[in-house]
């Protein structure tokens, strides 16, 4: 009896990597990169900010202060990608589904090496999913920019925020993909850029890194360091609130970061076990590389996300404020 029961949920269990939710979601991430980590971060808001406003022992308007950056951030960035990723995505698409119209013989050489096929080799996911991947950065700059000019009005209203965070509601009326001529110009401008040879070279020597992860890195510590250095010449935000907020906001970045490489390391042998039951139960299925490139790219966005959303949020907070208190970061100027 024991042993049939055991066999049921090792059989439903088994059911669960060749689920249609595991494989959309892969695919999503495979897809579009960007979107599914601003989508994942979205998401993980609605936890960050129960935590900061948690914290013990810390000044309740700091607290505020951190908890409608963190709303307001995630928001902004879910909208702008949105709206810069999917034209992105639709002219990769295009390149994928005749990659000779748009590429020349010698990239598709150079890029397939000893692949089967273009669609196979790591190289040319490389060299398609920087763009793909690398609208993160693209928006990372804007997404800082606007969530410090709106961080008053979402100070005031974060608790509306929370309670309609999605991109969908907040997003869609932003979208309008009424531009065919200028996606067909988009598609020949990344045609172009992956029939350089300099891309082709990156993308070959690179192709076994960790890409995901360090361009998700890389998107951080730029939205970091613009937002911070932002809040420090901001005349809205008050001066006793901009210290507290800097070092939040560092903190939140620097162990994210830290705490994601050595998470990501140490789940490597769980990732290939993953991988390979994912293998075993879609064998016979022409999208399984779809499957594995979306493993690869999920795999440190959702790490990076659960430990920034869930669990540094109570840590930074706690810290920032009592760093500033030894490290003030003080301005000579009137506070509105």
């Amino acid at each position: 009896m024991k042993v049939n029961s055991f066999e049921k949920n090792n059989i439903s269990f088994d059911g669960f990597y060749n689920s249609k939710g595991l494989k959309t979601i892969l695919k999503f991430a495979e897809n579009n990169g960007a979107l599914f980590a601003s989508a994942t971060a979205l998401t993980l808001s609605a936890v960050r900010p129960a935590i900061i406003m948690a914290t013990p022992n810390t000044d309740k308007e700091n607290k505020k202060t951190a908890f409608a950056k963190a709303i307001s951030s995630a928001i902004i960035e879910a909208c702008l990608t949105l709206i810069i990723s999917i034209p992105i995505v639709k002219s990769v698409g295009a390149i994928n589904k005749n990659p000779k119209k748009f590429l020349s013989q010698e990239t598709i050489k150079n890029l397939q090496g000893s692949s089967e096929s273009l669609k196979n080799s790591k190289a040319y996911t490389l060299a398609t999913q920087m763009f793909k991947l690398g609208t993160g950065i693209i928006v990372a700059v804007p997404k800082s920019i606007a969530t410090l000019l709106l961080l008053p009005f979402f100070n005031k209203s974060s608790a509306k925020l929370k309670e309609n965070n999605s991109v969908e509601s907040d997003c869609k009326n932003l979208y309008n993909p009424t531009f065919k001529g200028r996606r067909d110009l988009l598609t020949d401008m990344i045609a172009k850029s992956i029939n350089n040879k300099s891309v082709q070279d990156f993308a070959g020597k690179f192709k076994d890194s960790n890409f995901p992860l360090n361009i998700n890195v890389i998107k951080d510590i730029i939205a970091t360091s613009t937002f911070a250095i932002g809040v420090s010449k901001s005349e809205k935000i008050k001066s006793e609130r901009q210290g507290p907020l800097i070092y939040n906001t560092i903190l939140s970045t620097v162990l994210s970061i830290i705490l994601t490489y050595i998470a990501d390391k140490a789940t490597d042998k769980t990732a290939k076990n993953f991988e390979q039951k994912i293998i075993e139960a879609n064998k016979n299925d022409i999208e399984l590389k779809k499957y594995l490139d979306g493993l690869k790219i999920a795999k440190p966005i959702l790490t990076m996300g659960i430990l920034y959303y869930a669990f540094i949020p109570l840590i930074s907070t706690f810290m920032a404020e009592r760093i500033n208190k030894k490290h003030p970061i003080c301005k000579d100027k009137s506070m509105i």
